[in-house]
């Protein structure tokens, strides 16, 4: 490849443009300091999100319809230290698992290497994008707290025993830098942009991921599977006269109203690994950010896609990224990192199977215009920290 179409774009995980983010952990604005959690097995990074009563209904006290207007797509500014961890510069230690995850494919592909997911429910209604692909509901997009402002990146639900996973792009959860979870993190499947909620708001419960991404920012393994608690959605709250209630300053009092089960509300995608670098797939987002040469071609609002019939693997020591699948031609900005990639995905059914997510935006050919996306390799080290997720059961 020549050099310029080495070029590589900022991380495409969605937004600001100032200076090089920095995030911290828990639910509220104090939070702890992330750690594994002794059940994980080794390998695998779990952290708690919010995940007791007085946690969640701080989150749910954050995230007011007007904050979720005026959020911003958020994008990584820097490569992660090869040191990893925190400030210091000295990187925590690495379990054997860990340090001893898989690379490249070395399991034949076979029954195991695809499990099916749930289909939405039929009153779900059916929304088509502008190059006319029926989109899954299932795709939504994650909120989070970082500093003094409020951020998304992209995601899906993601079919599990308990209806209650969410995957998305490592640094869409995790901070390598500074090793701590962001804030208030929340998913909203099939997010428009006026700030509705139509199937609901899901709050995070503990996050999981591959413990070598936790310690070196490897960009091999920037994926993260987050368990959430049952849903809400705010409606207007009404008087005695079936009348919109206002506050002292005029603006609407909205009332928090359950919806269950994430799953039940938007289905669940179905998973696959150990499906080699070559695929046909779907890739889903909501890009936002600018091109490198400063061109704004997405708004953020709408879902978008991209769809390749082959896929093809490509490496950046600058992200520690040696196994990457790239999906070439699509032009994602910031705002869609962490979006799936479906494979078999049927517009019918609008359910495929999970095969990777969008975590680095490419310019290939150097014209300041990104024309590719990445996702990690989904292999026997993704399986395990997705099934160590899909274990938990959740409120």
């Amino acid at each position: 490849m020549p050099p310029r179409a080495k070029r590589i774009a900022l991380t495409l995980c969605g937004a600001l443009a100032s200076a090089c983010v920095v995030l911290s952990a828990g639910a509220g604005p104090a939070g702890a300091s992330a750690t594994r959690q002794a059940a994980a097995p080794e390998g695998i990074t779990s952290v708690p999100l919010a995940q007791s009563d007085a946690d969640m209904q701080k989150v749910v006290d954050w995230w007011t319809p007007d904050r979720l207007k005026h959020a911003n797509s958020y994008a990584l500014r820097t490569a992660a230290s090869k040191t990893g961890g925190g400030t210091s510069g000295s990187a925590p230690a690495m379990s054997p698992a860990a340090a001893g995850a898989t690379d490249n494919i070395k399991t034949p592909l076979g029954k195991t290497s695809a499990l099916t997911g749930s289909t939405p429910p039929k009153t779900v209604a059916r929304l088509t994008n502008s190059k006319n692909v029926n989109l899954p509901p299932t795709v939504g997009k994650v909120f989070f707290r970082n500093g003094d402002a409020e951020y998304w990146c992209s995601a899906s639900s993601v079919h599990a025993k308990y209806g209650n996973i969410v995957a998305t792009a490592g640094h869409c959860a995790y901070d390598v830098k500074n090793g701590k979870p962001v804030q208030y993190w929340i998913f909203i499947p099939s997010y428009t942009g006026n700030g509705a909620t139509p199937y609901g708001v899901y709050v995070g419960h503990t996050l999981h991921l591959n413990e070598k991404y936790t310690v070196t920012g490897d960009f091999d393994y920037d994926y993260a599977f987050v368990t959430v608690h049952d849903g809400y959605r705010w409606e207007p709250d009404l008087d005695a006269n079936r009348q919109p209630k206002k506050d002292a300053k005029g603006q609407p009092v909205y009332k928090r109203v359950s919806t269950g089960r994430l799953e039940e509300r938007v289905g669940g995608q179905g998973f696959a690994w150990n499906r080699g670098y070559t695929v046909a797939a779907y890739a889903f987002g909501y890009p936002a950010g600018p091109h490198p040469d400063g061109t704004r071609p997405y708004t953020g609002r709408t879902m978008e896609s991209c769809a390749t019939k082959a896929t093809s693997k490509i490496a950046s020591p600058k992200w520690e990224l040696n196994n990457g699948v790239l999906l070439k031609g699509c032009a994602f900005t910031a705002g869609a990192s962490g979006g799936p990639w479906l494979i078999a995905y049927s517009p019918t059914r609008r359910i495929g199977y999970l095969n990777g997510v969008n975590s680095l935006t490419w310019d290939l050919d150097g014209d300041g215009r990104n024309d590719g996306i990445s996702s990690p390799l989904f292999n026997t080290a993704t399986y395990l920290v997705y099934s160590y997720a899909a274990r938990e059961k959740t409120g």
